[in-house]
């Protein structure tokens, strides 16, 4: 169980009919990375796909989960998809890698380059009210944050402008009320947020830049990569599935081994004792 957080922190910018959000997601990233045994750009894109799940979330504006899935649309990529699941406080998620064995791997920190042109981006939106709201656009871009914006404006009619970069998340949309002059106030501003400051300052730090739009923090929110399943779930699920299809997913043993992809919690079952561990 991971201890350390990281905080979203939930921003109004009065004067120009705007609200944002932004997290540096250093920890949840670092623990998602040791989970799924991950390091480098894979490592990396992986991490801000969390944050960007983070993100989404507030705009539900009080919904109860979010599901961002990143899909290839192209044969031979190195990754097939890229999913995370955020809910209040925690977020998980998992890539899926293609089958070659000895794939390629880019240098490239370009999401197309990973999972190809005309990637599509779907989303689930659970506003813990009713039926959960289901989105896909495709899209080509080799920024992910570009990609977040363009759902937002298909999909949620939401007016936004988003920095995905090392493990920084920011968001601003536009309030009621934001008309051109207004956006273009809170647009101007995030365009100051430099690279070194992404890389280093802490977010408190950063909104200093939205002072002229009268910045007020009006709330936080901690987050850290968390799965919800355990060791009785899993076991269940083995318990109910056919003794033939056990036989037929048992290995040279008679072990019969469930996986979560999220965590990586595993759960054994030996056909020949009748054990699970």
């Amino acid at each position: 169980m991971f201890t350390e957080k990281d905080t979203l922190i939930r921003f109004l910018l009065p004067d120009a009919h705007a609200r944002g959000v932004i997290i540096r997601g250093k920890a949840l990233m670092k623990q998602a990375a040791e989970i799924h045994g991950m390091q480098g750009v894979p490592a990396l894109m992986f991490g801000r796909t969390l944050l960007a799940s983070i993100i989404l979330l507030s705009v539900s504006k009080g919904g109860v989960r979010q599901v961002l899935q990143l899909d290839a649309n192209v044969e031979n990529t190195p990754i097939k998809r890229i999913l995370a699941e955020c809910c209040s406080g925690g977020v998980r998620g998992y890539v899926l890698w293609q089958d070659n064995p000895e794939p390629v791997l880019p240098d490239s920190d370009g999401i197309t380059a990973w999972l190809g042109r005309d990637m599509l981006l779907s989303t689930v939106r659970d506003t813990g009210i009713g039926r959960p709201y289901v989105s896909t656009i495709k899209h080509d871009s080799d920024w992910l944050a570009e990609h977040v914006m363009e759902y937002l404006k298909q999909s949620v009619q939401v007016q936004a402008d988003v920095i995905l970069q090392d493990d920084l998340a920011i968001m601003i949309e536009a309030m009621p009320g934001c008309d051109d002059a207004h956006w273009f106030k809170a647009v101007e501003a995030m365009a100051k947020v430099s690279n070194q400051s992404i890389k280093k300052d802490d977010p408190e730090v950063i909104l200093q830049i939205f002072d002229t739009l009268s910045c007020q923090i009006v709330g936080r929110d901690a987050f850290v990569y968390q799965c919800g399943c355990d060791k009785r779930d899993m076991q269940q699920v083995l318990a109910s599935i056919s003794v033939e299809n056990l036989h037929d997913l048992a290995d040279e043993h008679g072990d019969v081994t469930l996986s979560c992809q999220y965590c990586k919690r595993t759960s054994k079952m030996n056909m020949q004792e009748g054990e699970q561990g």
